[in-house]
This record gives structure tokens, sequence and C-alpha cells, in this order.
């Protein structure tokens, strides 16, 4: 029993560290003299700038090093041996499941000398893997502007992403539409994962996006492959890859309020672009009522300096609508079950688009039922029809009562 405890013990540190690889930076590596022969035994730091937690390793016989598990942020790198000049890259910068690729050259120093050669790392072709996408770091994140404080918005920003729509209110989840193609390829199956975990509302046919809105301060970084799919990471052509942002060295907090309502947003195109369905002439749709407040509030910092630190956020959406509903309503007339009609049209309700076809369609009543006389036949010639009433429900005596009742009404006399 102690055996299986023990074991059981040793395979979930196991499976701990292999899931950080996935989601987290390797840096790699060799380290050579002048002359181009290897040296064991270097000492390789790699030394987080903004947490202060230095990770360190040696360079094995083949002068070779290797770091797994970093977590994405700025590093300064660097190598050291006696006898040999100290050698720094600065501002190393490790993404989300990356692989970067640092190569040391050495020189000899004498026992006067106290060298250390600094090489900017953006100087080198560092990145080493095999996905083609494209990134946007946690302070480009924070600095671009979005609408709706949902992180998937950005992805626009990004190439490879063709007709990326997002749809609704402020504050839901973005998808793809059937026109939304990555790379080339249609992105209504494309992944999305936070921290290596899937994070998608569905599969099929929704396509890009996610169960809940992934706020702008909640992300350190977020990155959009093309092609191919890392194989622990995702399936198909592409692929949404978001890294959760991380305490650091210094506290830092943010408190965030956006408002959106009917009173400050603008009127739709669609809406100020309509006419009137009795006189054509033009009169705006006023838009739905819409109330949406949004809130955030995160704050972050060390909990033991250079060890151990925490990152909190709190993110609220309120969001109320109310729509305008047009239902068709039975007019006096047919609550009492006569049925009025204009000859050569299927008769519609008020506001009824008129259509053309094997069934022409228009309106025939205005907003409060009173009978409205189309303008022309279906053909295009001058209308010729009569208005006619129908029987439905009730004896000759009450249909000839309340006919008459409708005849007062419109200014007809015609019936069938």
């Amino acid at each position: 029993m102690k055996k299986l405890i023990f074991w059981t013990f040793v395979y979930s540190l196991l499976v701990t560290a292999s899931f950080g690889q996935v989601n987290n930076a390797t840096l790699t590596g060799t380290v050579a003299d002048a002359t181009g022969a290897v040296l064991p035994g270097v000492t390789i730091t790699a030394t987080n700038n903004a947490t202060g937690v230095v990770t360190t390793v040696l360079t094995n016989e083949a002068g070779a090093y290797n770091i797994q598990s970093l977590l994405p942020g700025t590093y300064t790198v660097s190598a050291e041996l006696p006898g040999f000049q100290k050698q720094t890259y600065t501002a190393t910068q490790l993404g989300n499941a990356t692989t970067v690729r640092l190569n040391f050259a050495m020189q000899v120093a004498t026992q006067a000398q106290s060298v250390e050669v600094t090489i900017a790392a953006d100087t080198v072709l560092a990145t080493s893997t095999g996905t083609i996408g494209q990134v946007l770091t946690e302070k480009k994140v924070q600095d671009i502007p979005v609408v709706g404080n949902n992180v998937l918005d950005l992805l626009n920003l990004l190439g490879g992403l063709d007709n990326f729509v997002a749809t609704g209110a402020p504050g839901q989840s973005a998808f793809g539409r059937e026109g939304t193609t990555l790379a080339g390829v249609s992105a209504q199956a494309v992944p999305v994962l936070r921290d290596g975990v899937m994070v998608q509302d569905q599969r099929w046919p929704t396509g890009i996006n996610t169960a809940t809105v992934i706020n702008p301060d909640l992300v350190g970084e977020i990155k959009l492959i093309v092609s191919p799919v890392d194989a622990e990471l995702g399936r198909g052509n592409g692929a949404i890859q978001i890294q959760s942002r991380a305490g650091t060295n210094q506290f830092h907090g943010a408190a965030v309020w956006n408002t959106q309502n009917t009173a400050l947003n603008p009127n739709t195109w669609n809406n100020n672009n309509d006419l009137d369905p009795n006189t054509r002439a033009w009169r705006p749709t006023a838009p739905n009522w819409q109330n949406i407040n949004q809130g955030t509030i995160s704050a972050g910092g060390p909990i033991v300096k250079n060890k151990t630190f925490f990152f909190a956020l709190w993110d609220m959406n309120f969001n109320r609508g109310r729509a305008n509903t047009y239902a068709a309503v039975l007019t006096p007339c047919a609550r009492n079950g006569v049925f009025r009609y204009f000859d050569g049209w299927n008769n519609g309700s008020f506001g009824t688009t008129t259509t053309m076809g094997a069934t022409p369609t228009i309106s025939v009543v205005d907003l409060l039922g009173n009978p409205v006389a189309p303008a022309s036949n279906p053909n295009g010639t001058p209308y010729t029809g009569q208005l006619r009433h129908a029987r439905q429900l009730h004896g000759d005596r009450d249909f000839a009562e309340h006919a008459e009742l409708c005849e007062n009404r419109d200014g007809e006399s015609e019936s069938a």
C-alpha cells in the first residue's frame, strides 16, 4: 500500500512537470569558445525581469544546455565560466509554448580583466518552432483598445484570419461565421485554448469562441497559429492559444468601468435608412433599448519576493435589453368572423415587405388595422381589384350584421 501511494505521488509530479512544459517556454542553445570548441560546465542563468525568479543549469559535455518550463515573459540570459568573459543576452522575450535558441561564443579573459559582453536578443534569429503564427504580448493587449472587453476581437489585427466578425452585444463571446477562414481553411473548427485547456463553447458550427468572456486584463499573451498546430495543443490547421497573466515583484492593480447604452450609442445605419411603409417617406427606426455595464478589478504582486506571486481578477457584465416585437393582431372584423382581403395579392399585415414571385405579398392595412388598397397589381398595372369579405365561424344573420359594420368602417360595399 505504501509503495502504491509513493509511486502515485511520483507519477503526479511527472504529469505536472509535463503539463507545464506544454504551455511554458523552453530555452536552449550551445556554448563554445572563440575557436568553436564546445565548453562543458558553463553556468547558464535565466532571470525573469518581472519576477526576479532565477533558473540555473550547466552545459553538458557537448556544450549544450536546455531550460524547460519557463513562464512567458522577458528574461536576461547569461553564461559564466571562470577564465572567460561573462556574456549576457538582454530583453529575451519568451512566449507561450515556444522554444528560443541562444548560442554563446565566449572569449578568454585575463586575470586583470572583468568584462561583460551584452548582446540584444532581438538581433539574432532565436525562435525555433514548427508552427507559423503571430503573437500579441501582454503590453500590446493592454495598449490596444477593444470595444466589449473581449480579447478575441483583437484577432482581427493578426494575419491569416479573414472575415472574422464578432457578433452580439459587447460582453458576448465572439465567433467565426461560415465565411470566416483561417489560413484559407474554414475557421469553424478552430480550437481556443487558455493555459493549454480547451475553452471554446462548441466545436461545431460556431468555431472561434469561448464559453466565457476573456477580459484583456486577464491575458498575458494571445497567439494565433495558422499552420500547423502543435500536436499537444490542438487540432486541424489553426489554433488560438491564450496565456493568463501572473503576478510580479511589484504590486499593480486596476479598476475599469465601461458603460454603453441607448442614450450614448448612435443609431445603426440600417435603422437610419428605414422608410415609412405607407408614405415611403424617410422615417428612422428607434434602436432597441439597451444598457450594458462592464466592471473589472484586478490586482497582482509578490507573496514571497522572487519566489511566490499572486494575480486575481474580478470581471462583471450586466447586459440588459428590451426589443420591440411586432405581432400580427386580428382586427375587430376578423375577431367577429368577417375577414377582408384585396383581390390579386397575398394580403399581409402592417409592416409586411412587398415581395413578388409565385405568391406576391403586400401589406393591406395600416397600423390601426384600417384597409389600405394596393397601389398596383402584381404585374405593375394600376390596381383594379376590390376589398372583399369572407365569412367564417358565424351564421348568416351574424355575418350580415358584422359585414355591415365593416362596410361602414372602411367605406366599401362590395362583399362576397
